[in-house]
């Protein structure tokens, strides 16, 4: 499968240092809309704020190229319109309970016979959005989403953890990857025809962890 319904351009690499910065290049030399940027695994992988996001084999990292005709402004709307979109499509795909921790996080509770960490909320996804333009109007912007699926996440981050370590079974990873961009191009739809930016109200935040 190496067509995906809505998308105009793909380009596919094993490896990369982040989509992100080859989306954005890409971005400034005129490339369409709807160009998707996908790789095996990032050698530096970006997050908010200047962090690294671990990127090893098994995981879902893509970069999406839109050229919508909004103010700046709206950008974080549609962040959380979008981690809302993936979080539905994780909670379908795998049945576990998923939430959006603002203002780009996806969070994902462990089956009870999980082998890591059963019951407890865990990130699953990150999604990074950088844009271009003016003052009043965006002229490109990239949506960048890391997902940890059947990849390894680092010891390290004791608040992360990969979806096939909290369902117990991996996932198919190119039929993901065709369910997130169907579920986002619908709420990016009504999320460029909502007169009032209203977007459906995201998943509910995970319940606070116990204190010892």
């Amino acid at each position: 499968m190496n067509e995906i319904p809505g998308i105009r351009q793909i380009v596919r690499l094993e490896a990369v240092d982040s989509t992100q910065k080859i989306a954005r290049k890409m971005a400034e030399q005129g490339a369409p809309e709807w160009t998707l940027v996908l790789a095996g695994r990032q050698t530096a992988g970006k997050g908010r704020m200047g962090r690294k996001w671990s990127s090893n084999a098994g995981g879902l990292y893509f970069s999406l190229l839109l050229r919508p005709k909004i103010a700046p402004k709206r950008l974080a709307e549609l962040s959380l319109a979008t981690a809302d979109a993936v979080a539905r499509v994780v909670n379908d795909t795998t049945g576990l309970k998923t939430s959006v921790k603002p203002p780009n996080d996806i969070l994902a509770q462990a089956s009870p016979s999980a082998p890591q960490a059963p019951g407890v909320f865990k990130k699953v996804c990150g999604i990074l959005i950088e844009a271009s333009g003016s003052a009043t109007e965006v002229e490109w912007l990239v949506l960048g989403i890391g997902m940890n699926v059947n990849n390894k996440v680092p010891k390290s981050l004791k608040e992360a953890a990969s979806l096939s370590e909290l369902l117990g079974r991996e996932l198919e990873l190119e039929q993901l990857l065709r369910d997130i961009v169907a579920a986002f191009q619908r709420k990016y739809q009504a999320f460029l025809t909502a007169s009032n930016g209203h977007i459906d109200k995201p998943a509910p935040a995970p319940p606070p962890e116990p204190t010892e």
